[in-house]
């Protein structure tokens, strides 16, 4: 089915211009030119709209229909309803109608999602957007990767803040991963999922060290996390847990006097862990209900075989981890393997298709990074460093049970290289801080040797 009209093609250049009118005014406004980050802002903006258009028209021409297609044709089902009247369309769009009221079944009779909230959240926002583009899908695209946008550039700045130093790095990991780019722009929940966590991540920042607003701000965190568990609810049950411990020991630092840091820190860390095995053990209960690790761990072994089964019989493009318990300590065993497959494959060997090996490539950068990591850092060291800093800990935690929990679901290599973006830009950022250690370190390391240096008689 043809999606993409000569219509959108027409209405592109406007709703490019308005967007980009828009983004130049932001970044005079807030950035001089003298600010070390207005150089990446149009750069990381351009690419953002780019990568919701390519993804765009490789679904169209390539593989002649696709997810985002499928979002699409909800959204135009929702706003076909104006035809009979504006309350019909409003019960749609805000999914306040039974499926079979008379009034609405000829249109939820079509859309297969309108009984998975999650998956109709998406076409709500496309169906909002398509009033102001006559219901086009690129022009919607383009409004859709823009907005979205802002979670991503706010989440930047925060780790620029804590890393002035590696300012570059830090665009590259946060702005410029191809794979984050391309999957982190289209018009799909992981666009919307990913810029609601740089915006969880901006208030928190805000609400621990710098203590601003907190009521305000603690209220619009809790609204993105609530827009984040709407959508794919397993990502807040990885990024919470991380982003909270991460926020104590940024207000640790608030305590002027030294001698007291590190105790309140490893203190309010115990606190925070023990809520932590509180909630993990109500989650080996029935009190959680669908959410129970019982329940999990037996939809990831059916959905992963599901996936595992089709993937093979169409493309050849899916993995498997080899049995697994459907339990928790079943998945467990599996944690390691689920993290490498998720961070590191597929290996170039494993690619089927052009597309698959583009991520191959990517995968076998960041298996080489993470080499050289550890080459330059004896592993003692990388212990020592995650250890005295927060930051890294808060994208390990999150990176390690976000990519063990996709890893170990997914058993398709298409499908991962969409679904792993969250955790990407968060384990980029560990690697080039723990690649370029503080000067100071640095000099005393050097000195380090000089001392250890034999000496010429």
């Amino acid at each position: 089915m043809q999606y993409i009209t000569i219509t959108d093609y027409l209405l592109l250049p406007f709703y490019l211009f308005i967007v980009f009118i828009v983004a130049v005014h932001y970044r005079n406004k807030y950035y001089n030119l003298k600010h070390p980050l207005r150089k990446y802002f149009m750069w990381a903006f351009g690419l953002k709209i780019f990568g919701g258009l390519f993804i765009g028209m490789v679904y169209q021409y390539y593989y002649g229909g696709g997810d985002t297609f499928n979002y699409w044709f909800h959204a135009q089902t929702i706003n076909s309803s104006f035809q009979d009247s504006f309350s019909t369309w409003l019960k749609l769009l805000t999914r306040s109608a039974d499926p079979y009221d008379t009034d609405v079944y000829k249109y939820t009779a079509q859309m297969y999602w309108y009984g998975s909230p999650a998956d109709y959240f998406v076409p709500q926002i496309g169906a909002f957007l398509g009033l102001f583009t006559l219901n086009t899908y690129l022009p919607t695209t383009v409004l859709y990767a823009a907005l979205s946008f802002i979670g991503i550039w706010k989440m930047f700045v925060v780790f620029t803040k804590l890393y002035s130093r590696l300012t570059r790095q830090m665009a590259f990991s946060f702005l410029f991963i191809p794979s984050v780019v391309v999957w982190g722009s289209a018009f799909m929940k992981d666009t919307l999922t990913l810029s609601c966590i740089g915006w969880v991540t901006h208030f928190v920042y805000l609400i621990f060290f710098e203590n601003k607003k907190i009521i305000g701000n603690t209220l619009a965190a809790l609204f993105f996390l609530y827009l984040i568990y709407r959508i794919k609810s397993y990502i807040v049950m990885a990024f919470l847990p991380a982003a909270l411990m991460w926020g104590v020991g940024l207000l640790s630092y608030k305590i002027k006097d030294k001698r007291l840091i590190l105790i309140s820190r490893y203190f309010l860390y115990a606190c925070a862990l023990g809520g932590l095995i509180l909630v993990g053990g109500r989650l080996q209960t029935e009190s959680f209900g669908e959410y129970n690790l019982e329940s999990i761990g037996s939809k990831s072994f059916v959905t992963s075989s599901y996936l595992y089964r089709v993937s093979m019989e169409q493309d050849g493009s899916g993995y498997t981890l080899g049995d697994m318990d459907p339990t928790l300590l079943g998945m467990l065993e599996k944690a390691p393997a689920g993290i490498n497959v998720t961070l590191f494959r597929p290996y170039p060997w494993e690619a089927r298709k052009p597309i698959v090996m583009l991520s191959a490539l990517e995968a076998l950068f960041f298996l080489g990074f993470t080499v050289a990591v550890l080459f330059r850092n004896n592993p003692i060291r990388v212990v020592q460093r995650i250890l005295a800093d927060e930051t890294l800990q808060f994208c390990m935690i999150f990176t390690f049970i976000f990519a063990f929990a996709v890893g170990i679901s997914t058993s398709n290599f298409g499908s991962l290289s969409r679904y792993k973006i969250p955790c990407m830009p968060f384990y980029t950022a560990f690697l080039f801080i723990l690649f370029n250690p503080p000067k100071e370190e640095i000099v005393l390391r050097k000195q380090r040797k000089k001392r250890e240096a034999p000496v010429n008689l």
